[in-house]
């Protein structure tokens, strides 16, 4: 059994006969593919072999084929394989080109990301890769929109539609200017820090800076000396090696720095770790690039997508079978696969273990 012997029987069923079936395949294929109505025939026959029953019939005096009873029962399964085997080709065949898209933060795309994308180029170098520069509330939009493939978040998402997954943790660290009164000290209170002027990612950078706010808050200090907003952590540690003010940022930011400065590694009790993690949208299917970008990005992403590929197709059964119940016939798979069931005319009774299936309208190829 194969994918091409199922294509031949559901293009059968959907058309009517083997020869609006061929030219229906024909056209779908966009006249890559060239076939006979001998072809579909011959294809059937050898399921039929496999399978040891009668799929079809023609009716008598008429070209048009009718399911058997053991062939509605066979269809009912067919289309499910059909659709999952469809899926797996066009995963596969678009593996090697194309395009994956994500978004995140700049920090994580310089410090997180590197070696991932490098691995992925290196594998795939026709696919192109378009790392989006994105807020989290960005993100959100553009999972939940599907725009993009998946983002890497540093904060969980604020609508129950979207997946997010922890990843990384980095606690969070006083960056001063070099020889500055607080370097080389073992630890810094808040109340300290708050003395000083600071350099801070703008509110919109959520995740990071919402941490940072609620911190000084708990604190009771209500209005820290902020000084100068931004969006771009290089621009902090810039102006901080400047000497125009202090910051409190992820530690992640200081790696592989050029920057000439200091650092405190604050307290995870008292101003707690940030963190940044997998946004997906509920329910998308993940193609075949994005699934091997995530395992270059961590090994454990591996298990995880392995659980939801179970979590999904196990909840794609019960809907089924909530929607269907498990008396369902063969009927009820046909519509939902767009083989709407028509009543045949009245001259052409429709026969009792038969389905008269519209013909698909004809196209012309250009």
């Amino acid at each position: 059994m194969n994918y091409k012997q199922l294509e031949a029987l559901i293009y059968v069923t959907r058309n009517g006969t083997f020869k609006q079936a061929a030219e229906s395949l024909y056209f779908d294929s966009s006249g890559e593919e060239y076939i006979t109505p001998e072809s579909i025939q011959y294809r059937i026959k050898q399921l039929e072999q496999e399978l040891g029953v009668s799929l079809y019939r023609k009716r008598q005096g008429s070209s048009r084929v009718l399911l058997t009873r053991e062939g509605q029962l066979f269809l009912r399964e067919a289309l499910e394989v059909f659709s999952r085997m469809s899926e797996w080709r066009s995963m596969f065949l678009e593996s090697e080109k194309g395009r994956l898209t994500f978004a995140t933060t700049q920090t994580v795309l310089i410090h997180r990301m590197v070696d991932a994308i490098r691995e992925f180029h290196t594998r795939h170098p026709n696919v192109r890769v378009q790392a989006l520069n994105a807020t989290a509330a960005e993100m959100e939009n553009l999972v939940g929109e599907g725009r993009i493939d998946f983002g890497i978040s540093t904060r969980q998402p604020e609508t129950g539609e979207l997946e997010y997954v922890p990843w990384k943790k980095s606690p969070m660290v006083l960056v001063l200017p070099k020889g500055h009164a607080l370097s080389g000290r073992r630890d810094v209170s808040l109340m300290e820090i708050a003395d000083h002027p600071l350099i801070l990612l703008e509110p919109e950078m959520r995740g990071d800076r919402e941490l940072v706010d609620e911190s000084f808050r708990k604190a009771g200090i209500k209005r820290p000396n902020v000084v100068i907003e931004t969006s771009n952590s290089e621009v902090i540690l810039t102006y901080v090696e400047a000497g125009i003010g202090v910051s409190v940022i992820a530690e992640t930011n200081l790696a592989n720095t050029r920057r000439e400065v200091d650092f405190v590694r604050l307290d995870p009790k008292v101003i707690g770790k940030t963190e940044v993690g997998l946004l997906v949208r509920e329910g998308q299917f993940l193609s075949f690039r994005a699934r091997e970008f995530l395992t270059f990005l961590d090994p454990s992403f591996r298990d995880w997508l392995a659980e939801r590929d179970v979590r999904m197709e196990r909840e794609a059964i019960e809907e089924t079978n909530g929607r269907t119940g498990r008396s369902s016939t063969a009927k009820v798979e046909l519509a939902r696969a767009g083989l709407q069931h028509a009543a045949a005319p009245e001259d052409e009774p429709e026969d009792d273990n038969g389905f008269n299936l519209p013909k698909r309208a004809k196209t012309s190829k250009k």
